[in-house]
């Protein structure tokens, strides 16, 4: 019969009863593989997911409706490339829409207008757009976009078009929120 006892107010087993209730070090070390062991194959399945853009085309879809809804036919607003470019392909240029169409593209620094082929790189709100739906569409490697909550405006975005490429990526940042222009 095994007696039990009582040291400081502790209930104290038999070294009988003690062995039986601990669990080997083997047991213990190959538990704890098993836990390390699924821990790797849930990170390398993450990992290897491919969950496409961040940014769905719910949520262009969705902007672009409200920019439709409530975006004026002629505004002024201000955009700066994020390339590997040079400064004139970079800007930050204020662009200036009136019935939608582009009227002006100056850059905010110096005052002058965007000419030739720079102009093609600074686009209106709706060609911002436009710039995300073919990301989309080519099936770009990254997307990250922030959309305007009140008028859907892009007023962030990065794209990533290819994984193993480098300095292809392009992103445009909305430095002057769009504002509401006249006809002069």
């Amino acid at each position: 019969m095994n007696r039990h006892w009582m040291v400081g107010g502790l209930y104290m087993a038999t070294v009988s009863e003690f062995r039986a209730c601990t669990v080997s070090r083997a047991t213990r070390r190959a538990k704890a593989w098993r836990g390390m062991a699924f821990v790797a194959v849930a990170l390398l399945a993450a990992a290897c997911s491919n969950t496409g853009p961040i940014t769905g085309i719910d949520d262009l879809a969705d902007a672009v409706s409200l920019w439709n809804d409530l975006g004026p036919n002629s505004y002024a607003f201000a955009i700066e490339r994020q390339c590997f470019c040079s400064s004139e392909a970079r800007g930050p240029v204020r662009i200036t829409v009136i019935n939608g169409q582009i009227v002006a593209q100056i850059y905010v620094d110096s005052g002058a207008s965007v000419t030739g082929d720079a102009r093609g790189w600074f686009p209106d709100v709706d060609g911002l757009f436009d710039v995300l739906r073919d990301a989309m569409n080519e099936g770009a490697h990254e997307i990250r976009v922030t959309y305007n909550p009140v008028n859907g405006v892009p007023i962030d975005f990065w794209i990533d078009y290819s994984e193993n490429m480098a300095d292809e990526e392009l992103g445009f940042i909305v430095t002057e929120s769009v504002q509401p222009a006249f006809a002069r």
